[in-house]
Order: C-alpha cells, then sequence, then structure tokens
C-alpha cells in the first residue's frame, strides 16, 4: 500500500463526504436526498462533515495517496452519541433506523462508515483504515469496536472476520420507498486483548 492514512482535518469534509456518496451512499441519501429543496445529499453532507461532532472530520481518518483522499472512515464512541433535536420529515427518516441505533453497545468504538475509492481498492487501504480506528480505540482504553454489514455483503464480512470481528447481533430493515438497502445487517465486534 503506497497510500498513508492520517486523522481527518475540517478541509477534508468535501472528500468524506464525495467517498460516502461514491462507496457507500446508503445512509446519506436516505437521509438527506430531497430534504431540503435545491440541495443535494452530498452538499449536506460534506456541511456535516465540516462541523464538529460525532459524524464530522473530528471523528474521521483518510488514506491519501499523492496528496488525494482515496479512503475514509468514520468511527466515534457510542457514548457520545446524543438524541437527535431534528424534527418534522428529518426525524421521520431517522426513526427507520431506530433499531440500529438501539443495537451498539454503549461502551463500544463504533465505525459508522469506511470506503475507499475504486482504483485503490484491495491495496490494504481499507486494512489500514481499520487498524488507525482500532488504534484509536485501544489508545482510549474502549473495550470493542463494533460496526455493522449487510448480511449479503460476503466480501465485506470475509473482510472483518480477516480482521477478528465476530457476529454479536442482527437486525433486519424492511423494505422502504426511500431505501437503496434493506435487509438484514449484522452487528460485528472486535475486542480490545
Amino acid at each position: 500500500m503506497s497510500a498513508s492514512v492520517r486523522e481527518a482535518a475540517p478541509a477534508d469534509a468535501p472528500a468524506l463526504a464525495a467517498i460516502e456518496i461514491l462507496t457507500a451512499p446508503e445512509f446519506a441519501t436516505f437521509l438527506l436526498d430531497g430534504l431540503v429543496e435545491g440541495r443535494s445529499a452530498g452538499s449536506m453532507l460534506a456541511e456535516i462533515y465540516a462541523r464538529d461532532g460525532t459524524d464530522s472530520w473530528e471523528w474521521s481518518w483518510v488514506a491519501e495517496e499523492d496528496g488525494e483522499v482515496v479512503g475514509a472512515i468514520g468511527a466515534y464512541p457510542v457514548s457520545l452519541v446524543r438524541p437527535s433535536s431534528d424534527t418534522g420529515e428529518a426525524a421521520a427518516r431517522l426513526a427507520y433506523f431506530a433499531p440500529v441505533g438501539a443495537m451498539m453497545p454503549p461502551d463500544a468504538f463504533h465505525i459508522a462508515r469506511l470506503g475507499v475509492l475504486e482504483p485503490y481498492r484491495r491495496g490494504g487501504v481499507a486494512r489500514a483504515l481499520v487498524e488507525a480506528v482500532l488504534g484509536a480505540a485501544w489508545a482510549r482504553e474502549d473495550p470493542r469496536v463494533t460496526l455493522f454489514v449487510w448480511e449479503e455483503n460476503g466480501g465485506a464480512r470475509r473482510f472483518y472476520d480477516r480482521l477478528g470481528f465476530g457476529e454479536i447481533g442482527r437486525v433486519t430493515l424492511p423494505p422502504h420507498p426511500r431505501a437503496l438497502c434493506h435487509g438484514t445487517m449484522l452487528l460485528l465486534e472486535k475486542r480490545r486483548c
């Protein structure tokens, strides 16, 4: 792997949003697409990543090659997550994911997103990003790192299995007209040794 991994900075917000929209748009498009007239999910996501908080640059790491961000991961202590103050349509959209949030162990450091641009996949970038998160979690003395993966995503499941993650729970999201994906998600964890 020739990419290097570093903690994200506020200036990385547009790249964080672009990587999520290109590699795993399910959550962002469900929540943000069409929420504000004239605003794309990507532009709203970039704005969210530019602020402080758990869903931001502040709890993200990026992989760079030749000065270009080619991968990103976001993870945070579940204990920092606060109930949303959104109302109306935003609250209705968030409610769809309530079963997912309810499964997250409060003592976990949770990987919320991971994406690597296509030309840089299968070269160790994703592994390096996950290892950066594991290092951060273990340095904080968090007892475990968790994440969700779609049950039918065999490649991702094998990847996390090789990194020592194991299944601890399942949640099924029903079909929804806004959902790009639905079905069973597996909650995986890796415990600190």
